[in-house]
């Protein structure tokens, strides 16, 4: 069995600072399935799917709901946009909770990289700054502001629902990555330019979304997945990324996940003979870290165990095999 900081791994539960307490530390990875109705809502292959992902692990992430029909990332994703979507969510949280696991639901804007819902000739897409190729709109301050309050509202349908916590997706060249990154960012506003004005964002939604969470009489947790950097000459940088997760620590959010393409990726950006994974828990200790990447087997959890890492995050592992939390403890 593989122990992080003292809690093993696929055995024991582990306790979040709110109170929020889950049976093991093995989290199923957010997968979008697509298999949600034409207008967003769960379906019954939303259920079946988390019925069997949910059975072994501490928190089923699902993903990717989209708080705003001008933020969908691809047709048959999950919608958070409107009330009407709460039953339906609340069917899947309950079928998650029936398998012992926690629900948390994860909340994306696609920005630019939005696709519209139902087929619509007008469609333009959204993001920090205009471009023709493709035909994109800058938001404006106001839209901004919009966006913000629908990240809230959609944490409230979630607390609604029943999930025990929400993750904001802040990673993969969705809508907060591109205002984090110099490529996307071309604003001459407060909220572009240096790399303060480019976060702020991200900030006001954690702090809109955590706002929210405090009106839950129950514990409700809150994340924030990123990009730790860009591989484009010219892109988003660890050094950016690092100072994002130490502002969100000061918030605080409840825990950090890393989108990697492997745990032990060593980062392109910033030299350093240790893992990305390594720097980030280094950088920002007080925060639960969940990290995932090709998390296939007891030697991989040992050596996050090694690393000092709360959670990890499994994803094709477990789409090869829902029992596998349980096969690593034997």
């Amino acid at each position: 069995m593989s122990e992080f900081g003292g809690v093993d791994v696929a055995g024991r539960p582990y306790y979040f600072a709110k109170g929020l307490m889950i049976r093991n530390s093995i989290c199923a990875a957010s997968i979008d399935r697509q298999w949600g109705l034409a207008n967003g809502a769960v379906s019954r292959w939303d259920c079946d799917f988390h019925r069997q992902h949910a059975r072994y692990v501490g928190l089923d992430i699902v993903g990717s709901a989209y708080v705003s029909t001008r933020g969908c990332t691809a047709r048959g994703s999950l919608s958070v946009a409107d009330d009407d979507m709460i039953s339906g969510l609340q069917r899947l949280a309950t079928t998650i909770h029936q398998q012992g696991a926690r629900a948390i639901l994860q909340l994306v804007h696609a920005g630019q990289r939005a696709i519209a819902v139902m087929p619509d000739d007008q469609w333009v897409a959204r993001g920090p700054s205009s471009s023709n190729t493709p035909s994109i709109h800058a938001l404006s301050v106001a839209q901004l502001a919009m966006i913000i309050e629908q990240f809230g509202q959609a944490t409230r349908r979630a607390m609604a629902a029943g999930f025990d916590g929400v993750e904001i997706h802040g990673a993969n060249h969705f809508l907060l990555q591109q205002f984090m990154s110099p490529l996307t960012n071309q604003r001459t506003d407060s909220y572009g330019g240096s790399l303060v004005n480019r976060l702020r964002l991200p900030i006001q939604i954690a702090r809109r979304v955590l706002q929210e969470a405090q009106s839950s009489q129950r514990p409700f947790i809150v994340g924030y997945r990123l990009s730790p950097e860009e591989r484009l000459t010219g892109g988003l940088e660890l050094s950016d990324q690092l100072f994002l997760m130490r502002c969100l620590a000061a918030l605080p959010v409840d825990y950090l996940s890393l989108s990697l393409h492997h745990y032990w990726q060593l980062p392109l950006t910033l030299k350093s003979p240790r893992p990305t994974a390594v720097l980030a828990k280094r950088f920002i200790p007080q925060v639960p870290l969940m990290v995932a990447g090709k998390v296939v087997s007891s030697r991989d959890l040992n050596q996050l165990a090694d690393w000092q890492i709360e959670l990890v995050g499994v994803g094709r592992a477990l789409l090869r095999d829902p029992q596998w939390p349980r096969r690593v403890q034997s």
